[in-house]
């Protein structure tokens, strides 16, 4: 997954996917994240810094529901049981799914069941914390800690990497026509036929699939090096520094290398 595409989704979602895919992160898990945006666990804010994230803030009951289609020209249609595919003539009629066109790169489609979010209490209370352990040489500059984890019921993400690439769906027989698209892309969903390589998550039970994460800015790191005295200044800054002169998303490293 490119990342114009990871960018695309959580502009139109507010949903910063976890990658790579069933990465299984938690509220206050501490991770880096590569060139290609994937995640890699490294810690936790108890093992790195000895402070329990405590009982998330949770931000929602698991009742919102998400679908959205993106990119010039594509197209998802739902066909029906005993319907024939547009796409793909000759694959078997008798159940139930979706035809998808995707005519540019990098377009997409979500549907998200049961999204809930749980949320870190008190961020600013990792500030000292952090940056006594990269004195300790146990927490690295460009490590963020996670802020928030957004789990789905169920959730079916396919997304193009190339032009013009069709993707023909099938479904469970449980979905019925009259529900939602939504409901129906979410309901046993399988790639039957693509003509191009795609990019795919499809889940079918309860999973972290989107998360935020803040790391400390470049400039209030003292190196090891530095005398405790200039570093007592510059730590006494740091923790009166207001939020966003202090922490910055995490992928606002990753995106620049």
């Amino acid at each position: 997954m490119s990342w114009d595409l990871i960018q695309s989704i959580q502009k139109d979602t507010d949903l910063r996917l976890i990658l790579p895919f069933g990465l299984q992160l938690r509220v206050g898990d501490v991770i880096s994240v590569a060139r290609d945006g994937t995640f890699a666990l490294e810690a936790s804010s108890q093992s790195a810094l000895g402070l329990p994230p405590g009982t998330p803030r949770q931000g929602g009951a698991g009742d919102i529901n998400l679908m959205r289609i993106a990119g010039d020209g594509t197209t998802c249609a739902f066909r029906a049981a005993g319907t024939a595919s547009t796409l793909f003539p000759n694959l078997p009629s008798a159940e139930a799914g979706f035809d998808i066109a995707f005519k540019s790169q990098s377009s997409w489609v979500l549907a998200l069941l049961g999204r809930s979010l749980n949320s870190l209490e008190e961020v600013n209370r990792f500030r000292q914390p952090i940056i006594d352990a990269y004195l300790r040489g146990v927490w690295k500059a460009d490590w963020a800690l996670v802020t928030s984890i957004a789990t789905a019921e169920r959730m079916t993400l396919l997304a193009s990497r190339s032009r013009n690439t069709n993707v023909a769906v099938t479904i469970s027989g449980t979905a019925v026509p009259e529900a939602p698209m939504e409901v129906k892309l979410t309901a046993g969903a399988t790639i039957t036929a693509t003509n191009q390589q795609i990019t795919q998550c499809i889940t079918t039970h309860p999973m972290a699939v989107a998360c935020t994460a803040l790391r400390i800015r470049d400039g209030w790191f003292s190196g090891t090096e530095v005398g405790s005295l200039e570093f007592a200044r510059t730590s006494q800054d740091a923790l009166a520094a207001p939020h966003a002169e202090f922490w910055e998303d995490v992928d606002d490293l990753g995106a620049s290398r």
